[in-house]
């Protein structure tokens, strides 16, 4: 569940890396990055949930996520699959480590300031939420994710075959990009450390590269 920027930054990334070896369509593949988060249907069943290390959160489970969507023959899957691989390794490689989980208390603390949330605040827009935002500019001022190749992805999305994934929530992925940018929120660090973040987006990319060159 990172930020639409960094599942863009990431599609970037990959497809720059994979693209020389693989027959993968760029606008397809960047696509296919977003449509998880569009889907109308339960998260639940678009990102094929289980339960985390940490017993609190849920994370894709890649098992089934690569039986379903593991095709790099498809761009458009393929990129759905790079989209749930980022947000399962999010989850465990880089939130869970980053933050206490008092699954006791149903408290998420900042171990190095002590700021404290309860769970429904800490995913929400003055926790988690505004800790994107805050990286979201740095993101593109340090050409983390580049925004001329976004522009020539469709607002419209292709369809991908699976209903489940084919009936889009109203609101555009374009609309939903122009919200995040249209509120520039200065860097505090106080929720995401960005060097740590960008530290584990590059290891991420280098991992899905790995992982796919295996088979």
């Amino acid at each position: 569940m990172p930020g639409m920027l960094y599942h863009l930054s990431f599609a970037q990334q990959v497809y720059s890396k994979l693209s020389p070896i693989l027959p993968l369509d760029k606008i397809n593949f960047i696509a296919g990055n977003l449509i998880p988060d569009l889907a109308e249907a339960d998260k639940q069943k678009t990102h094929y949930r289980k339960k985390a290390s940490n017993g609190i959160l849920w994370v894709p489970d890649l098992e089934q996520v690569r039986k379903e969507l593991y095709f790099p023959n498809d761009s458009i899957k393929f990129g759905m699959y790079s989209h749930l691989y980022l947000d399962y390794y999010f989850f465990e490689k880089f939130l869970i480590p980053s933050f206490l989980w008092d699954k006791e208390n149903g408290k998420v603390i900042h171990p190095k300031n002590k700021k404290e949330w309860n769970l429904k605040d800490f995913f929400s827009r003055a926790g988690l939420y505004r800790g994107y935002g805050e990286i979201n500019y740095l993101m593109i001022e340090n050409h983390h994710v580049s925004l001329e190749s976004v522009k020539e992805i469709p607002k419209i999305l292709p369809n991908t075959g699976i209903p489940l994934f084919d009936k889009r929530v109203e609101k555009t992925w374009k609309e939903e990009l122009e919200d995040y940018l249209s509120k520039k929120i200065e860097y505090t660090g106080e929720i995401l450390d960005y060097p740590s973040f960008w530290d584990f987006l590059k290891e991420t990319v280098k991992q899905f590269v790995e992982d796919v060159l295996k088979n």
